[in-house]
C-alpha cells in the first residue's frame, strides 16, 4: 500500500482534479486530470506521464499549433493590496 510522502498516512485515493500549469506568466487550466490524493492532508500526486502531457499541450497552445477548448479571463491581484 502506498503512503503519502508529505504526512506519511496511507489513505490515498485515486480521483480527477483541476490542475493549473503556469510558465513564464502564462497559464493553462486543465480539468479532470488523474491524480492520487492523500485523504488525511490533501496532498496531490501526479504521474510524470500526466505532467508531460500537460506541458506538451501548453507548448502547443502557446505556439499556436493548437486551439484551447475554452478560454477565460482571470483577475490578478497583489497580496499587499487585498482588503
Amino acid at each position: 500500500m502506498k503512503k503519502c510522502n508529505f504526512c506519511g498516512h496511507r489513505a490515498i485515493k485515486k480521483l480527477r482534479t483541476q490542475y493549473i500549469y503556469c510558465h513564464d506568466g502564462k497559464l493553462l487550466v486543465v480539468n479532470n486530470v488523474p491524480c492520487e490524493r492523500c485523504e488525511f492532508c490533501g496532498e496531490k500526486y501526479f504521474t510524470a506521464h500526466v505532467l508531460k502531457r500537460i506541458e506538451r499541450d501548453f507548448q502547443q497552445i502557446y505556439s499556436a499549433k493548437k486551439k484551447a477548448k475554452k478560454e477565460m479571463r482571470v483577475p490578478v491581484e497583489e497580496y499587499a493590496v487585498l482588503a
